[in-house]
């Protein structure tokens, strides 16, 4: 079956007949039919789209955005209503993203603030479709207490919980609100990295696990009494006290150094990779590119290829984002964690031996003159020469000596694809007419499927 970009919680519905996935990235959510599927008519997917509309409380025109962050679901069964009937609903903690037009410069990333919000989708399960469909957004801007980074939920009695990364607090909501992230009930501040969450009924009482500071909370839900903390042991973490203390920088939320409006490096990277978001920028339209398993070797940084080092490229990063900076410690410190990052591990179904000859032929195309992939993407340098390329690009706002060559490795899993987003798939990218990279245009179809298979593999 083939679902949206990563796929990361899914919940089962009561009769078992259909599952609900979320996404890290993208507005929506898969549905999946659970009936038993053969070669020729596989399990049905379907996808809910949970965007809404957002408008400031001062605006009359709300605007459409995007969304990301989508690592949670909770299933609640009779959750709603339907007329008499009471329905499940699945509440998805989100982060809803405006990251500007697309028609070329902004001051920094993105051209509305606030560019990034806390939200909660909410689905009618039965119906598949969202309840969401305005979001009210904070007039004074994304406040430094907005859970940006949202990563476990669980529902209790008509409360929803939710744990945020960045600013390491568990939030209770009230689920029953047309808007649970606007419909705050109650916080607590816990130990760094809360992304595992249960709750425990009969004890009335939520139990976090914070994995940055290895630390299990009971916290009451029924009591103002201060969560009970449990340290497990810290030696099993297997990384130095530097690439942790860049592994906290990455992931913290409100941070004036970092950014202005309380993003950040998480944000537009989840877990290394990339929120699959074209940004509008002061260097015009731009992907977010992954960044796990792509820094070493693949200097220089940035599209413009404009940074030498990695520390310089953050520095413009924060620049733009309005932050102050950070001092030259937390800078190394940063580095070494990004620099450090896994990438992602495959786990896909051995290849059949046909695939494995598409794959083969494919890889002969790469290497060949006839294509001149590799002329650029040179595979002993993690798929890039390091050089700036004219690739013909159509927009006022791009440099005439070009754009700097990224790195290939785990592409398939990082659409949207060139400097600005505009393919949706590799098979695009090796169609379309209006750049001059490469020679992939004079392919045949089956030719342009075996160079897909063998990209797919790196």
């Amino acid at each position: 079956m083939s679902l949206a970009r990563d796929p990361r919680s899914v919940v089962v519905s009561d009769d078992g007949t259909r599952a609900f996935v979320a996404h890290v990235v993208e507005a929506r959510v898969s549905v999946v039919d659970l009936a038993e599927g053969s070669s020729t008519e596989p399990h049905a997917v379907r996808q809910v789209d949970l965007r809404a509309r957002a408008s400031m409380d001062d605006e009359s025109e709300p605007s459409l955005r995007r969304g990301c962050q989508g690592f949670a679901l909770v299933k609640v069964e009779g959750g709603g209503e339907r007329g008499a009937k009471m329905v499940d609903r699945i509440f998805a903690p989100m982060v809803s993203v405006n990251p500007g037009d697309g028609s070329g410069e902004s001051e920094g990333y993105g051209s509305e603030s606030p560019s990034e919000v806390g939200e909660v989708a909410v689905l009618d399960a039965s119906a598949e479709r969202a309840l969401t469909r305005l979001v009210r957004l904070p007039s004074s801007g994304t406040a430094r207490t907005e859970c940006l980074l949202p990563r476990a939920a669980a529902y209790d009695d008509g409360s929803l919980y939710v744990t945020c990364l960045g600013n390491d607090a568990l939030v209770k909501l009230d689920a029953r609100s047309l808007d649970p992230a606007r419909a705050e009930v109650k916080r607590w501040h816990l130990a760094a990295g809360p992304v595992g969450l249960a709750i425990d009924h009969e004890g009335q009482r939520a139990v976090v696990w914070s994995q940055f500071d290895r630390e299990v909370a009971f916290v009451s839900t029924e009591s103002d009494a201060p969560p009970a903390r449990l340290a497990v042991a810290r030696q099993s973490d297997g990384i130095t006290a530097n690439v942790a203390l860049g592994r906290r920088l990455f992931h913290q939320m409100g941070d004036s150094r970092i950014s202005a409006d309380g993003r950040a490096c998480a944000s537009c990277h989840p877990d290394g990779r990339e929120d699959a978001l074209t940004w509008s920028t002061p260097d015009g339209v731009r992907q977010t590119p992954m960044l796990a398993g792509r820094i070493a070797e693949t200097a220089p940084y940035g599209w413009l290829g404009s940074s030498a080092k990695v520390e310089e490229h953050l520095k413009k990063t924060f620049e733009r984002l309005g932050g102050d900076g950070l001092p030259e410690t937390e800078l190394s410190a940063l580095v070494d964690y990004v620099t450090s990052m896994a990438p992602p591990v495959e786990r896909a179904v051995p290849p059949t031996a046909e695939r494995k000859e598409l794959v083969a032929r494919g890889h002969v195309l790469f290497e060949s003159t006839a294509t001149a992939c590799s002329t650029c993407h040179d595979a002993s340098h993690s798929f890039s020469d390091g050089l700036r390329h004219q690739v013909t690009t159509q927009r006022n706002s791009d440099p005439a000596d070009g754009f700097d060559t990224p790195s290939l490795r785990f592409v398939a899993g990082t659409a949207p694809y060139f400097h600005d987003g505009r393919y949706k798939t590799l098979d695009d990218v090796l169609t379309a007419p209006d750049h001059a990279m490469g020679q992939s245009t004079r392919l045949s179809r089956q030719d342009r499927a075996a160079l897909v298979a063998y990209l797919e593999t790196l």
